[in-house]
């Protein structure tokens, strides 16, 4: 019998003897030796004939076949599983689910970092605001009733975000109360959990002592690195840079007990210092996760325009390198493990980012968008009515199927369904569509998922 291989089917060489069939699809990975390896990547238009089907029975037994036939790399002639599990795939983009908001509390800054993707959109004229209690709360409930229309959403999260939220403390302290009130209710799971991304400065006693017994709070402090090179890219305004006070807060938030995690961007001041940063944050912050942030490309920054593919490559190649020494030291970065636990996991990874229909975002002034990235023009954003769903809106449905899953110029990635599709925003920035590829992300993804396959070689021939 005529067999073929399957068009999502891609060979990783470890450079020795070893070779990987990885299905990208599906996620299904079979090892062989080169010679047998040579025999299916020489073979016409992807269709094996039978007297190479009868060699590969001599050199690796039925079993071979049947692990081949088993995770989708092979298949009978005539057959056709890549489209059926490719239209299976595609089909879960159309669950309509709302996991995510995002309330701007301000979007004003107390610092000016070089590389900000919203600070630097902005133009000269913009006008910043704040947040009221009012709009606060449309938000949060305007989340509850879309996530009580809305299946599949295992954890809950509400993120205040800004700008700098901690500079409007006051409705920061109302929200997380009002939060904790519609949890004893019944209105919100009480799983639901708060975010506040943060860059630390601001934190003092007061603040500490009302974070102390929220529940399932998560606070995330912007950090880059020891602090000759933190302080070259978060600054304040006048130029002082910001890490003694970023420390301080920390230290307040340890002194009570409080979690705090640690966000580092990755930017020309730190992208060849990596490695060194990553055991710095391990032997001196003791941390146990962290996650590392691409650049977001945005037009009024310099950073994000010039040397790119050069940013782009040596963002991925550190971000493996560090997730070598974390793993070794029992440390969970957030951006690699993303496509860590799908490759092992075997499960297809459909959104890198909630934004992706699957998040609301609440503006001070009360507009409701789809991404913060476009906090500045508003673009993707709405005014709302008493009768407006998310879940039913033409944004959500566009942004709901912006997947690598749905987007023809992934189809022959090998990192195809541990991608998630990076940033629609940056895409759009760079190339004017959110259906253009995140380039820099692309990067990035297909050398982690070239490192894991090659990982997996050398861990199966050690075991040999």
């Amino acid at each position: 019998m005529n067999m073929r291989i399957s068009d999502f089917c891609h060979f990783v060489d470890d450079g020795n003897n070893l070779v990987a069939l990885y299905n990208s699809l599906t996620l299904g990975i079979v090892i062989v030796d080169k010679k047998t390896a040579d025999l299916l990547s020489g073979v016409r238009y992807k269709i094996i004939p039978s007297e190479i089907i009868d060699l590969l029975r001599s050199s690796g037994g039925e079993e071979l076949l049947n692990q081949l036939i088993k995770h989708k790399l092979i298949f009978p002639l005539g057959e056709h599983p890549d489209l059926e599990d490719y239209t299976k795939i595609q089909a879960h983009l159309a669950c309509k689910k709302i996991g995510i908001v995002y309330l701007l509390m301000t979007d004003a800054c107390n610092l000016a970092c070089s590389y900000c993707y919203i600070e630097n959109a902005m133009p000269q004229n913009y006008k910043f605001s704040i947040m009221n209690e009012e709009t606060a709360r449309f938000g949060i409930d305007l989340f509850a009733k879309s996530l009580s229309k809305s299946h599949g959403v295992e954890e809950p999260q509400v993120i205040l975000y800004g700008g700098e939220p901690l500079t409007n403390f006051t409705i920061v302290k109302n929200t997380v109360a009002y939060i904790k009130e519609l949890k004893t209710k019944g209105v919100l799971p009480s799983n639901t959990s708060i975010t506040i991304n943060t860059n630390g400065t601001l934190i003092d006693q007061e603040i500490a002592m009302v974070f102390k017994d929220v529940e399932n709070l998560n606070i995330a402090i912007s950090l880059d690195g020891p602090q000759e090179i933190h302080d070259a890219g978060r600054k304040y305004h006048n130029g002082k840079g910001s890490y003694s006070d970023i420390m301080r807060g920390y230290q307040i938030l340890v002194d009570n007990g409080i979690n705090a995690g640690f966000c580092c961007t990755i930017s020309r001041y730190n992208i060849d210092r990596l490695e060194e940063i990553a055991k710095w944050f391990v032997d001196e912050l003791s941390v146990k996760s962290l996650g590392f942030n691409i650049m977001i490309e945005s037009k009024g920054n310099e950073e994000t325009q010039s040397d790119f593919e050069i940013y782009a490559k040596k963002a991925a190649y550190q971000i493996v390198r560090c997730f070598q020494f974390f793993r070794e030291k029992g440390v969970y970065e957030d951006r690699i493990m993303r496509k860590v636990n799908a490759f092992v996991g075997g499960h297809v990874y459909y959104r890198d980012c909630g934004g992706c229909g699957e998040q609301i975002v609440i503006s001070p002034d009360g507009l409701i968008g789809v991404c913060q990235g476009y906090c500045a023009t508003k673009k993707y954003f709405v005014h709302p009515d008493e009768k407006f769903d998310p879940l039913e809106h033409h944004f959500w449905e566009e942004w709901r199927y912006r997947s690598p899953l749905f987007m023809p110029q992934c189809r022959d990635c090998i990192a195809l369904s541990v991608c998630g599709g990076g940033c629609p925003y940056s895409a759009d920035t760079r190339k004017g569509s959110i259906w253009e590829l995140d380039e820099v992300f692309c990067v990035h993804v297909k050398t982690t998922t070239e490192f894991l396959i090659q990982d997996l070689i050398k861990k199966t021939s050690f075991r040999q």
